[in-house]
Protein backbone atom coordinates (compact mmCIF):
# COMPACT_ATOMS: atom_id res chain seq x y z
CA UNK A 1 0.00 0.00 0.00
CA UNK A 2 3.05 2.54 0.83
CA UNK A 3 4.44 1.74 -2.66
CA UNK A 4 0.84 2.43 -4.26
CA UNK A 5 0.62 5.80 -2.12
CA UNK A 6 4.22 6.80 -3.14
CA UNK A 7 2.98 6.39 -7.02
CA UNK A 8 -0.22 8.23 -6.74
CA UNK A 9 1.93 10.79 -4.67
CA UNK A 10 4.75 11.30 -7.76
CA UNK A 11 1.48 11.13 -10.56
CA UNK A 12 -0.42 13.84 -8.66
CA UNK A 13 2.73 15.85 -8.47
CA UNK A 14 3.49 15.30 -12.27
CA UNK A 15 0.29 16.26 -13.69
CA UNK A 16 -0.94 19.18 -11.51
CA UNK A 17 3.10 20.93 -11.53
CA UNK A 18 2.10 22.97 -14.15
CA UNK A 19 -0.96 24.26 -11.39
CA UNK A 20 1.43 24.62 -8.86
CA UNK A 21 3.78 27.59 -7.81
CA UNK A 22 7.33 28.28 -8.47
CA UNK A 23 8.30 26.41 -4.67
CA UNK A 24 6.94 23.01 -5.77
CA UNK A 25 7.67 22.72 -9.20
CA UNK A 26 10.86 23.89 -8.61
CA UNK A 27 13.78 21.12 -10.06
CA UNK A 28 14.68 21.00 -5.59
CA UNK A 29 11.54 20.59 -4.33
CA UNK A 30 10.57 17.25 -7.01
CA UNK A 31 14.07 16.04 -6.93
CA UNK A 32 13.92 15.89 -2.91
CA UNK A 33 10.20 14.75 -2.44
CA UNK A 34 10.75 12.13 -5.29
CA UNK A 35 13.90 10.95 -3.10
CA UNK A 36 12.19 11.17 0.53
CA UNK A 37 9.17 9.11 -0.71
CA UNK A 38 10.93 6.26 -2.28
CA UNK A 39 13.28 6.16 0.75
CA UNK A 40 11.01 6.57 3.43
CA UNK A 41 7.47 5.70 2.52
CA UNK A 42 7.91 2.32 1.06
CA UNK A 43 6.60 -0.59 2.71
CA UNK A 44 9.64 -1.26 4.83
CA UNK A 45 10.50 2.03 5.75
CA UNK A 46 6.98 3.41 5.90
CA UNK A 47 6.43 0.86 9.06
CA UNK A 48 9.18 2.61 10.63
CA UNK A 49 7.66 6.06 10.23
CA UNK A 50 4.61 5.08 11.58
CA UNK A 51 6.00 3.21 14.65
CA UNK A 52 8.05 6.49 15.12
CA UNK A 53 5.55 9.25 14.92
CA UNK A 54 4.30 10.61 17.27
CA UNK A 55 0.13 10.04 17.97
CA UNK A 56 -0.80 13.51 18.04
CA UNK A 57 0.60 14.06 14.23
CA UNK A 58 -1.04 10.78 13.23
CA UNK A 59 -4.60 12.59 14.42
CA UNK A 60 -3.43 15.43 12.58
CA UNK A 61 -3.35 13.18 9.80
CA UNK A 62 0.66 14.04 8.98
CA UNK A 63 1.88 11.10 6.80
CA UNK A 64 4.85 9.80 5.27
CA UNK A 65 3.91 11.29 1.76
CA UNK A 66 3.29 14.78 3.64
CA UNK A 67 5.96 14.68 5.74
CA UNK A 68 8.32 14.64 3.37
CA UNK A 69 6.88 17.78 1.39
CA UNK A 70 6.83 19.96 4.53
CA UNK A 71 10.86 19.01 4.75
CA UNK A 72 11.57 19.17 1.13
CA UNK A 73 9.51 22.63 1.32
CA UNK A 74 11.71 23.97 3.81
CA UNK A 75 14.88 22.46 2.24
CA UNK A 76 14.03 24.16 -0.86
CA UNK A 77 13.53 27.57 0.88
CA UNK A 78 16.68 27.11 2.38
CA UNK A 79 18.27 26.70 -1.44
CA UNK A 80 16.47 29.43 -2.89
CA UNK A 81 17.76 31.89 0.72
CA UNK A 82 21.63 30.38 -0.25
CA UNK A 83 21.53 31.87 -4.05
CA UNK A 84 19.44 34.71 -2.75
CA UNK A 85 16.36 34.44 -4.24
CA UNK A 86 12.84 35.45 -2.74
CA UNK A 87 10.77 32.58 -1.08
CA UNK A 88 8.65 30.83 -3.17
CA UNK A 89 5.50 30.06 -2.18
CA UNK A 90 4.02 26.04 -2.39
CA UNK A 91 0.91 25.50 -3.71
CA UNK A 92 -0.07 29.30 -4.10
CA UNK A 93 0.57 29.78 0.22
CA UNK A 94 3.70 30.70 2.15
CA UNK A 95 5.94 28.40 3.74
CA UNK A 96 5.81 28.59 7.32
CA UNK A 97 6.86 26.68 10.54
CA UNK A 98 3.89 24.15 12.49
CA UNK A 99 3.81 23.79 15.58
CA UNK A 100 2.97 20.18 17.58
CA UNK A 101 1.48 19.51 14.05
CA UNK A 102 -0.48 22.52 13.71
CA UNK A 103 0.06 23.89 10.44
CA UNK A 104 -0.74 27.74 11.11
CA UNK A 105 -0.85 28.18 14.61
CA UNK A 106 -0.73 32.22 14.71
CA UNK A 107 -4.39 31.88 12.33
CA UNK A 108 -5.34 28.95 14.15
CA UNK A 109 -5.01 30.65 17.52
CA UNK A 110 -6.36 33.85 16.56
CA UNK A 111 -9.00 32.23 14.85
CA UNK A 112 -10.03 30.53 18.46
CA UNK A 113 -10.22 34.47 19.72
CA UNK A 114 -12.50 35.37 16.91
CA UNK A 115 -14.72 33.05 17.84
CA UNK A 116 -14.77 33.51 21.09
CA UNK A 117 -15.35 37.23 20.47
CA UNK A 118 -18.77 35.92 18.58
CA UNK A 119 -19.68 34.19 21.67
CA UNK A 120 -19.65 37.00 24.11
CA UNK A 121 -21.07 39.58 21.94
CA UNK A 122 -24.30 37.15 22.17
CA UNK A 123 -24.00 36.93 25.51
CA UNK A 124 -24.03 40.75 26.21
CA UNK A 125 -26.84 40.65 23.06
CA UNK A 126 -28.94 38.87 25.36
CA UNK A 127 -28.49 40.25 28.58
CA UNK A 128 -28.92 43.88 27.49
CA UNK A 129 -31.74 43.16 24.48
CA UNK A 130 -35.05 42.23 25.44
CA UNK A 131 -36.62 39.19 22.78
CA UNK A 132 -39.27 41.43 21.43
CA UNK A 133 -36.87 43.63 19.99
CA UNK A 134 -36.52 44.39 16.71
CA UNK A 135 -34.57 41.36 14.71
CA UNK A 136 -33.10 39.52 18.67
CA UNK A 137 -33.22 36.09 16.76
CA UNK A 138 -31.30 37.19 13.63
CA UNK A 139 -28.60 38.71 15.56
CA UNK A 140 -28.34 34.83 17.35
CA UNK A 141 -28.40 33.48 14.00
CA UNK A 142 -25.56 35.85 12.52
CA UNK A 143 -23.58 34.91 15.40
CA UNK A 144 -24.02 31.52 15.24
CA UNK A 145 -23.19 31.41 12.18
CA UNK A 146 -19.89 33.74 12.58
CA UNK A 147 -18.99 30.62 15.26
CA UNK A 148 -19.47 28.25 12.75
CA UNK A 149 -17.39 30.54 10.30
CA UNK A 150 -14.49 30.24 12.89
CA UNK A 151 -14.60 26.75 14.15
CA UNK A 152 -13.89 25.83 10.73
CA UNK A 153 -10.90 28.75 10.52
CA UNK A 154 -9.41 27.11 13.33
CA UNK A 155 -9.75 23.62 11.79
CA UNK A 156 -8.38 24.65 8.49
CA UNK A 157 -5.54 26.50 10.08
CA UNK A 158 -4.53 23.41 12.08
CA UNK A 159 -4.45 21.23 9.40
CA UNK A 160 -4.64 22.24 5.60
CA UNK A 161 -6.66 19.61 3.64
CA UNK A 162 -9.40 19.33 0.51
CA UNK A 163 -12.27 19.08 3.25
CA UNK A 164 -11.01 21.51 5.84
CA UNK A 165 -10.13 24.29 3.05
CA UNK A 166 -13.62 24.05 1.36
CA UNK A 167 -15.29 23.98 4.70
CA UNK A 168 -13.18 27.15 5.86
CA UNK A 169 -14.07 28.80 2.59
CA UNK A 170 -17.57 27.86 2.54
CA UNK A 171 -18.56 28.94 6.00
CA UNK A 172 -16.58 32.17 5.12
CA UNK A 173 -18.38 32.91 2.48
CA UNK A 174 -21.56 32.10 4.75
CA UNK A 175 -20.58 34.82 7.17
CA UNK A 176 -20.12 37.63 4.26
CA UNK A 177 -23.80 36.75 2.88
CA UNK A 178 -25.26 36.57 6.61
CA UNK A 179 -23.40 40.12 7.01
CA UNK A 180 -24.76 41.45 3.94
CA UNK A 181 -28.31 39.75 4.54
CA UNK A 182 -28.44 41.68 8.46
CA UNK A 183 -27.61 44.90 6.43
CA UNK A 184 -30.52 44.56 4.22
CA UNK A 185 -32.93 44.42 6.59
CA UNK A 186 -31.67 47.31 8.86
CA UNK A 187 -31.02 49.31 5.29
CA UNK A 188 -34.58 48.40 3.75
CA UNK A 189 -36.67 46.86 7.01
CA UNK A 190 -38.97 43.74 6.52
CA UNK A 191 -42.76 44.98 6.12
CA UNK A 192 -44.47 41.81 4.96
CA UNK A 193 -43.41 37.98 4.16
CA UNK A 194 -42.90 39.16 0.60
CA UNK A 195 -40.20 41.52 1.36
CA UNK A 196 -38.86 39.03 3.64
CA UNK A 197 -38.59 36.38 0.92
CA UNK A 198 -37.06 39.32 -1.66
CA UNK A 199 -34.02 39.44 0.92
CA UNK A 200 -33.43 35.45 2.03
CA UNK A 201 -34.32 33.52 -1.42
CA UNK A 202 -31.40 35.53 -3.52
CA UNK A 203 -28.93 35.18 -0.90
CA UNK A 204 -29.25 31.34 -0.49
CA UNK A 205 -29.52 30.67 -4.00
CA UNK A 206 -26.06 32.47 -4.38
CA UNK A 207 -24.65 30.59 -1.87
CA UNK A 208 -26.07 27.17 -3.02
CA UNK A 209 -24.59 28.23 -6.49
CA UNK A 210 -20.94 29.19 -4.65
CA UNK A 211 -20.85 26.05 -3.13
CA UNK A 212 -22.25 23.86 -5.79
CA UNK A 213 -19.90 25.52 -8.38
CA UNK A 214 -16.71 25.39 -6.10
CA UNK A 215 -17.48 21.52 -5.58
CA UNK A 216 -18.82 20.36 -8.84
CA UNK A 217 -17.37 22.56 -11.41
CA UNK A 218 -13.96 24.13 -10.54
CA UNK A 219 -12.34 24.75 -6.88
CA UNK A 220 -11.79 28.50 -8.38
CA UNK A 221 -9.48 30.16 -6.22
CA UNK A 222 -10.06 33.31 -7.97
CA UNK A 223 -13.33 33.50 -8.18
CA UNK A 224 -13.75 32.77 -4.66
CA UNK A 225 -11.65 35.71 -3.81
CA UNK A 226 -13.34 38.02 -5.94
CA UNK A 227 -16.70 36.69 -5.06
CA UNK A 228 -15.58 37.41 -1.49
CA UNK A 229 -14.37 41.06 -2.10
CA UNK A 230 -17.79 41.70 -4.15
CA UNK A 231 -20.25 40.61 -0.76
CA UNK A 232 -17.42 43.01 1.52
CA UNK A 233 -17.84 45.55 -0.99
CA UNK A 234 -21.64 45.85 -0.92
CA UNK A 235 -21.38 45.08 2.86
CA UNK A 236 -19.14 48.39 3.14
CA UNK A 237 -21.21 50.67 1.02
CA UNK A 238 -24.57 49.35 2.52
CA UNK A 239 -23.15 50.75 5.99
CA UNK A 240 -21.44 53.40 4.87
CA UNK A 241 -25.13 54.34 3.85
CA UNK A 242 -26.99 53.36 7.04
CA UNK A 243 -24.17 55.39 8.82
CA UNK A 244 -24.74 58.67 6.48
CA UNK A 245 -28.67 58.14 6.76
CA UNK A 246 -28.73 57.93 10.59
CA UNK A 247 -25.97 60.09 11.92
CA UNK A 248 -28.39 62.63 13.16
CA UNK A 249 -30.56 60.19 14.85
CA UNK A 250 -28.13 57.84 16.39
CA UNK A 251 -25.40 59.05 18.93
CA UNK A 252 -23.62 55.65 18.34
CA UNK A 253 -23.26 55.64 14.80
CA UNK A 254 -19.83 57.23 14.72
CA UNK A 255 -18.32 53.63 16.05
CA UNK A 256 -20.41 51.99 13.05
CA UNK A 257 -18.82 54.09 10.80
CA UNK A 258 -15.19 53.39 12.60
CA UNK A 259 -15.61 49.34 12.35
CA UNK A 260 -16.22 49.46 9.23
CA UNK A 261 -13.22 52.12 7.92
CA UNK A 262 -11.21 49.47 10.03
CA UNK A 263 -11.89 46.01 8.59
CA UNK A 264 -12.01 47.84 5.44
CA UNK A 265 -8.09 48.83 5.62
CA UNK A 266 -7.67 45.04 7.15
CA UNK A 267 -9.00 43.58 4.04
CA UNK A 268 -5.71 44.40 2.64
CA UNK A 269 -3.76 42.45 4.90
CA UNK A 270 -6.45 39.22 3.98
CA UNK A 271 -5.47 39.89 0.30
CA UNK A 272 -1.54 41.16 0.59
CA UNK A 273 1.31 38.56 0.79
CA UNK A 274 4.28 40.61 1.50
CA UNK A 275 7.35 38.65 2.50
CA UNK A 276 7.70 40.33 5.81
CA UNK A 277 4.82 37.95 7.45
CA UNK A 278 7.01 35.16 6.07
CA UNK A 279 10.05 36.81 7.64
CA UNK A 280 7.61 36.95 10.75
CA UNK A 281 6.87 32.90 10.50
CA UNK A 282 3.29 34.16 9.95
CA UNK A 283 0.99 34.86 7.20
CA UNK A 284 -1.47 37.94 5.67
CA UNK A 285 -4.34 36.05 7.05
CA UNK A 286 -2.84 35.33 10.54
CA UNK A 287 -2.42 39.37 11.13
CA UNK A 288 -6.16 40.05 9.52
CA UNK A 289 -7.39 37.30 12.42
CA UNK A 290 -5.82 38.42 14.93
CA UNK A 291 -7.08 42.55 14.14
CA UNK A 292 -10.27 40.84 13.69
CA UNK A 293 -10.56 40.00 17.07
CA UNK A 294 -11.32 42.80 18.89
Amino acid sequence: MMEVAVIIVLLYKAVTGVLGSAGDRSWIFQKCLQSCLQVNCTSRHGNVFESTQPQYMRLLQWDCPSECEYLCMWKTVDAYQRDGSPVPQFHGKWPFTRLFGIQEPASMIFSILNGLSHIVMMRQFRSKVPSSAPLYYLVHIYCLVGINAWMWSTIFHTRDLPFTEKMDYFCAIMLVLMNLYYLLFRLLGYRSLLQWLSYTVPVIAFYVYHVCYLTFVKFDYGYNMKANITLGGLNSVGWFAWCVYHRQKLKYVWKCFLVVLITDLLLSLELGTEMLKFMLKSNSKSIHNVCTCS
